[in-house]
Protein backbone atom coordinates (compact mmCIF):
# COMPACT_ATOMS: atom_id res chain seq x y z
CA UNK A 1 0.00 0.00 0.00
CA UNK A 2 2.77 2.27 0.86
CA UNK A 3 4.57 1.69 -2.69
CA UNK A 4 1.19 2.35 -4.35
CA UNK A 5 0.90 5.71 -2.66
CA UNK A 6 4.30 6.46 -3.33
CA UNK A 7 3.65 6.05 -6.91
CA UNK A 8 0.52 8.31 -6.70
CA UNK A 9 1.91 10.96 -5.39
CA UNK A 10 4.97 10.84 -8.00
CA UNK A 11 2.01 10.84 -10.90
CA UNK A 12 0.88 14.25 -9.10
CA UNK A 13 3.90 15.72 -9.43
CA UNK A 14 4.91 14.44 -12.92
CA UNK A 15 1.32 15.08 -14.06
CA UNK A 16 0.67 18.63 -12.34
CA UNK A 17 3.77 19.99 -14.05
CA UNK A 18 3.42 18.51 -17.57
CA UNK A 19 -0.34 20.43 -17.42
CA UNK A 20 0.82 23.47 -16.64
CA UNK A 21 3.90 23.54 -18.76
CA UNK A 22 2.90 22.22 -21.81
CA UNK A 23 -1.02 22.49 -21.53
CA UNK A 24 -1.28 19.12 -22.68
CA UNK A 25 -3.29 18.19 -19.35
CA UNK A 26 -2.21 15.95 -16.75
CA UNK A 27 -4.40 13.18 -17.02
CA UNK A 28 -2.48 11.80 -20.83
CA UNK A 29 0.11 10.21 -17.46
CA UNK A 30 -2.71 9.96 -14.80
CA UNK A 31 -5.06 7.21 -17.04
CA UNK A 32 -2.13 5.33 -17.77
CA UNK A 33 -0.48 5.09 -14.21
CA UNK A 34 -3.97 4.72 -12.54
CA UNK A 35 -5.15 1.92 -15.31
CA UNK A 36 -1.48 -0.26 -14.69
CA UNK A 37 -1.94 0.01 -10.83
CA UNK A 38 -6.12 -0.96 -10.35
CA UNK A 39 -5.06 -3.43 -13.12
CA UNK A 40 -2.41 -5.22 -11.15
CA UNK A 41 -4.47 -5.14 -8.13
CA UNK A 42 -6.61 -7.68 -10.08
CA UNK A 43 -9.87 -5.70 -10.37
CA UNK A 44 -11.67 -6.55 -13.42
CA UNK A 45 -10.56 -5.60 -16.86
CA UNK A 46 -14.31 -3.93 -17.62
CA UNK A 47 -13.85 -1.35 -14.68
CA UNK A 48 -10.54 -0.18 -14.33
CA UNK A 49 -10.08 1.81 -17.38
CA UNK A 50 -13.24 3.64 -16.66
CA UNK A 51 -11.93 4.52 -13.09
CA UNK A 52 -8.94 5.56 -14.28
CA UNK A 53 -10.70 7.92 -16.89
CA UNK A 54 -13.12 9.57 -13.96
CA UNK A 55 -10.22 9.76 -11.09
CA UNK A 56 -8.05 11.49 -13.53
CA UNK A 57 -10.65 14.11 -14.26
CA UNK A 58 -11.76 14.40 -10.52
CA UNK A 59 -7.61 15.23 -9.94
CA UNK A 60 -7.40 18.06 -12.86
CA UNK A 61 -10.16 19.84 -10.75
CA UNK A 62 -7.90 21.03 -8.31
CA UNK A 63 -4.84 20.80 -10.92
CA UNK A 64 -6.38 23.04 -13.32
CA UNK A 65 -7.63 25.42 -10.24
CA UNK A 66 -3.66 26.07 -9.54
CA UNK A 67 -2.86 26.37 -13.22
CA UNK A 68 -5.36 28.79 -13.58
CA UNK A 69 -4.18 31.07 -10.98
CA UNK A 70 -0.66 31.17 -12.59
CA UNK A 71 -1.76 31.39 -15.98
CA UNK A 72 -3.86 34.72 -14.80
CA UNK A 73 -1.15 35.56 -12.89
CA UNK A 74 0.98 35.70 -16.09
CA UNK A 75 -1.89 37.62 -18.42
CA UNK A 76 -2.26 34.68 -20.84
CA UNK A 77 -5.24 33.57 -20.16
CA UNK A 78 -8.08 34.85 -23.33
CA UNK A 79 -11.39 35.54 -21.37
CA UNK A 80 -13.00 36.07 -24.67
CA UNK A 81 -12.43 32.98 -25.87
CA UNK A 82 -13.34 30.82 -22.78
CA UNK A 83 -16.66 33.33 -22.59
CA UNK A 84 -17.34 31.81 -26.10
CA UNK A 85 -16.24 28.53 -25.77
CA UNK A 86 -17.93 27.60 -22.33
CA UNK A 87 -20.77 25.92 -22.93
CA UNK A 88 -19.88 23.94 -25.65
CA UNK A 89 -16.63 22.61 -23.39
CA UNK A 90 -18.85 22.07 -21.08
CA UNK A 91 -22.13 20.07 -23.09
CA UNK A 92 -19.25 17.60 -24.32
CA UNK A 93 -17.47 17.16 -21.00
CA UNK A 94 -20.82 15.95 -20.12
CA UNK A 95 -21.78 13.97 -23.32
CA UNK A 96 -18.39 12.58 -23.41
CA UNK A 97 -18.80 11.25 -19.96
CA UNK A 98 -21.66 9.26 -20.43
CA UNK A 99 -20.28 7.80 -23.64
CA UNK A 100 -17.06 6.54 -21.98
CA UNK A 101 -19.57 5.19 -18.86
CA UNK A 102 -21.63 3.46 -21.52
CA UNK A 103 -19.13 1.74 -23.46
CA UNK A 104 -17.08 -2.02 -22.94
CA UNK A 105 -13.52 -1.47 -20.76
CA UNK A 106 -11.44 -2.93 -23.54
CA UNK A 107 -13.57 -0.22 -26.11
CA UNK A 108 -12.46 2.36 -23.42
CA UNK A 109 -8.64 1.09 -23.78
CA UNK A 110 -8.75 1.18 -27.42
CA UNK A 111 -10.55 4.66 -27.84
CA UNK A 112 -7.19 6.04 -25.13
CA UNK A 113 -5.01 4.46 -27.47
CA UNK A 114 -5.77 5.76 -30.60
CA UNK A 115 -6.91 9.51 -28.99
CA UNK A 116 -3.04 8.97 -27.59
CA UNK A 117 -1.60 8.04 -30.06
CA UNK A 118 -2.49 10.34 -32.07
CA UNK A 119 -1.89 13.35 -30.12
CA UNK A 120 1.76 12.10 -29.83
CA UNK A 121 1.81 12.29 -33.82
CA UNK A 122 0.78 15.79 -33.60
CA UNK A 123 3.57 16.93 -30.65
CA UNK A 124 6.26 14.93 -32.33
CA UNK A 125 6.40 16.03 -35.92
CA UNK A 126 4.61 19.40 -35.75
CA UNK A 127 7.31 21.82 -36.01
CA UNK A 128 4.82 25.10 -36.90
CA UNK A 129 1.11 25.50 -36.36
CA UNK A 130 -0.65 25.09 -39.47
CA UNK A 131 -2.75 28.55 -39.55
CA UNK A 132 -6.53 28.54 -40.59
CA UNK A 133 -7.54 31.65 -39.50
CA UNK A 134 -6.22 35.19 -37.97
CA UNK A 135 -9.26 34.43 -35.44
CA UNK A 136 -11.64 32.06 -33.92
CA UNK A 137 -14.56 32.04 -36.11
CA UNK A 138 -17.14 34.76 -35.75
CA UNK A 139 -19.90 32.29 -36.13
CA UNK A 140 -21.97 30.78 -32.74
CA UNK A 141 -22.50 27.39 -34.56
CA UNK A 142 -18.85 26.87 -35.56
CA UNK A 143 -17.52 28.06 -32.32
CA UNK A 144 -19.97 25.44 -30.48
CA UNK A 145 -18.68 22.53 -32.76
CA UNK A 146 -15.39 23.06 -31.75
CA UNK A 147 -15.61 23.54 -28.33
CA UNK A 148 -17.79 21.07 -27.97
CA UNK A 149 -15.93 18.54 -29.50
CA UNK A 150 -13.06 19.51 -27.77
CA UNK A 151 -14.93 18.97 -24.75
CA UNK A 152 -16.14 15.46 -25.46
CA UNK A 153 -12.65 14.11 -26.68
CA UNK A 154 -11.11 15.25 -23.92
CA UNK A 155 -14.05 13.88 -21.19
CA UNK A 156 -14.18 10.51 -23.02
CA UNK A 157 -10.59 9.81 -22.20
CA UNK A 158 -9.82 11.78 -18.96
CA UNK A 159 -7.86 14.58 -20.00
CA UNK A 160 -7.74 18.28 -19.50
CA UNK A 161 -8.48 19.31 -23.16
CA UNK A 162 -5.42 20.99 -23.49
CA UNK A 163 -3.92 18.34 -26.24
CA UNK A 164 -7.13 19.35 -28.42
CA UNK A 165 -7.75 23.57 -27.45
CA UNK A 166 -4.01 24.05 -27.86
CA UNK A 167 -3.39 22.83 -31.42
CA UNK A 168 -6.73 24.71 -31.99
CA UNK A 169 -6.14 28.07 -30.55
CA UNK A 170 -2.77 27.88 -32.50
CA UNK A 171 -4.78 27.27 -35.67
CA UNK A 172 -6.17 30.25 -35.42
CA UNK A 173 -3.37 32.53 -34.94
CA UNK A 174 -3.19 32.12 -30.88
CA UNK A 175 0.97 32.02 -29.72
CA UNK A 176 1.36 29.33 -27.35
CA UNK A 177 1.80 30.79 -24.14
CA UNK A 178 -2.46 31.85 -25.03
CA UNK A 179 -2.73 28.92 -26.08
CA UNK A 180 -1.84 27.42 -23.35
CA UNK A 181 -3.31 29.49 -20.67
CA UNK A 182 -6.61 29.50 -21.79
CA UNK A 183 -6.71 25.85 -21.95
CA UNK A 184 -6.04 25.73 -18.67
CA UNK A 185 -9.45 27.15 -17.81
CA UNK A 186 -11.05 24.81 -20.32
CA UNK A 187 -9.45 21.60 -18.26
CA UNK A 188 -11.63 22.89 -15.52
CA UNK A 189 -14.29 23.14 -17.49
CA UNK A 190 -14.06 19.80 -18.73
CA UNK A 191 -12.81 18.30 -15.54
CA UNK A 192 -15.63 19.09 -13.30
CA UNK A 193 -18.98 18.37 -15.10
CA UNK A 194 -17.30 15.18 -15.85
CA UNK A 195 -16.43 14.27 -12.73
CA UNK A 196 -19.76 14.49 -11.54
CA UNK A 197 -21.06 12.97 -14.55
CA UNK A 198 -18.84 9.59 -13.76
CA UNK A 199 -20.06 9.86 -9.88
CA UNK A 200 -23.48 9.85 -11.41
CA UNK A 201 -23.28 6.84 -13.82
CA UNK A 202 -21.23 4.67 -11.42
CA UNK A 203 -23.50 4.81 -8.22
CA UNK A 204 -24.51 1.36 -9.05
CA UNK A 205 -21.86 -0.67 -10.18
CA UNK A 206 -20.61 -3.26 -8.21
CA UNK A 207 -16.43 -4.62 -7.09
CA UNK A 208 -15.26 -0.70 -7.65
CA UNK A 209 -12.40 -0.36 -5.83
CA UNK A 210 -12.84 0.98 -1.68
CA UNK A 211 -13.87 4.83 -1.19
CA UNK A 212 -15.07 5.15 -4.68
CA UNK A 213 -17.94 7.57 -5.45
CA UNK A 214 -19.35 6.25 -8.33
CA UNK A 215 -16.31 5.81 -10.69
CA UNK A 216 -14.40 8.37 -9.14
CA UNK A 217 -11.77 6.83 -6.52
CA UNK A 218 -11.84 9.60 -3.71
CA UNK A 219 -8.22 7.89 -2.52
CA UNK A 220 -6.44 8.27 -5.93
CA UNK A 221 -7.66 11.87 -6.42
CA UNK A 222 -7.12 12.63 -3.07
CA UNK A 223 -3.10 11.49 -3.30
CA UNK A 224 -2.41 12.15 -6.80
CA UNK A 225 -4.24 15.69 -6.24
CA UNK A 226 -2.01 16.83 -3.18
CA UNK A 227 1.07 17.04 -5.24
CA UNK A 228 -0.08 17.99 -8.70
CA UNK A 229 -2.09 20.79 -7.49
CA UNK A 230 1.81 22.56 -6.28
CA UNK A 231 3.85 21.32 -9.94
CA UNK A 232 1.11 22.70 -12.00
CA UNK A 233 1.67 26.28 -10.72
CA UNK A 234 5.51 25.30 -11.43
CA UNK A 235 4.84 23.85 -14.79
CA UNK A 236 2.98 26.89 -14.99
CA UNK A 237 5.59 29.54 -14.36
CA UNK A 238 8.42 28.01 -16.43
CA UNK A 239 6.39 27.31 -19.20
CA UNK A 240 6.87 31.46 -20.09
CA UNK A 241 10.74 31.00 -19.68
CA UNK A 242 11.42 27.81 -21.84
CA UNK A 243 11.76 26.26 -25.16
CA UNK A 244 9.17 24.16 -25.53
CA UNK A 245 9.57 22.34 -28.97
CA UNK A 246 12.19 19.53 -27.31
CA UNK A 247 10.27 19.10 -24.02
CA UNK A 248 7.23 18.44 -26.41
CA UNK A 249 9.14 15.73 -28.88
CA UNK A 250 9.97 14.25 -25.46
CA UNK A 251 6.71 13.83 -23.95
CA UNK A 252 5.64 12.33 -27.75
CA UNK A 253 7.93 9.62 -27.27
CA UNK A 254 6.78 8.47 -23.90
CA UNK A 255 3.48 8.61 -24.75
CA UNK A 256 4.09 6.49 -28.09
CA UNK A 257 5.56 4.46 -25.35
CA UNK A 258 2.38 4.35 -22.73
CA UNK A 259 0.28 3.32 -25.84
CA UNK A 260 2.38 0.13 -26.65
CA UNK A 261 2.40 -0.70 -22.94
CA UNK A 262 -1.66 -0.77 -22.90
CA UNK A 263 -1.69 -2.70 -25.91
CA UNK A 264 0.89 -4.95 -24.76
CA UNK A 265 -0.96 -5.53 -21.29
CA UNK A 266 -4.77 -5.77 -22.15
CA UNK A 267 -4.22 -7.70 -26.01
CA UNK A 268 -1.25 -9.32 -26.15
CA UNK A 269 -0.34 -10.83 -22.36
Amino acid sequence: MTSIIFIFLLTGLVSGFIAGLLGVGGGIIIVPVTYFILLNLDYSSEIVMHVAVASSLGVICFTSISSIRSHIKLKNTNFIIVKKWAIGIIIGSIVGSFAASSISGQNLVILFVILAFLISLNMLFQQNPIIVSKDIPSSNIINFVISCSIGFLSAIIGIGGGSFSVPTLTMFSKKIHEAVGTSAVFGFLIAFPGTLTFIYTGLNINELPIYSLGYVNIIIVFFISITSIFTAGIGAKVSSNIDKLVLRKIFAIFLLLTCASLIIEHFII
